[in-house]
């Protein structure tokens, strides 16, 4: 298992950061996703790659805006991933955590988290 902590900052309401995170659809802001299908009750998330692959999302707690914690399979990785928003008003910090099973020897979840990051960042306009 690998694991990594990273934290980032936006300049925006948690609130903001918060649709983004629960939304992987809103905007585009993904372009690791074309499709999304997400629970009424917004627990379960299938997304759909641009290459046809899936990536199963359960999330364990949802408080809403501070706190979000869900586990993850895509084929043979599974995982869980932990986000906890700080701030309000016009700044945000999140500190993310994932830990990932099953990426073989070269892989890299601090270069996934980093690469979703910066996806965030530009759809925030940061």
């Amino acid at each position: 298992m690998k694991n990594c902590v990273l934290t980032y900052s936006f300049s925006c309401d948690p609130m903001r950061v918060w649709l983004y995170m629960t939304n992987p659809t809103l905007q585009g802001w993904r372009r690791d996703v074309k499709s999304a299908e997400i629970s009424p009750d917004g627990m379960q998330v299938t997304e759909t790659a641009p290459d046809g692959s899936t990536t199963e999302i359960v999330f364990s707690v949802k408080e809403k805006p501070r706190r979000m914690t869900c586990t993850f399979t895509h084929g043979r990785v599974e995982g869980t991933f932990t986000a906890i928003l700080l701030g309000g008003g016009d700044s945000t910090s999140v500190e993310c955590t994932m830990d990932v099973k099953g990426l073989g020897l070269f892989a890299k979840p601090k270069k996934l988290l980093e690469e979703r990051m910066k996806m965030l960042s530009a759809a925030l306009g940061d």
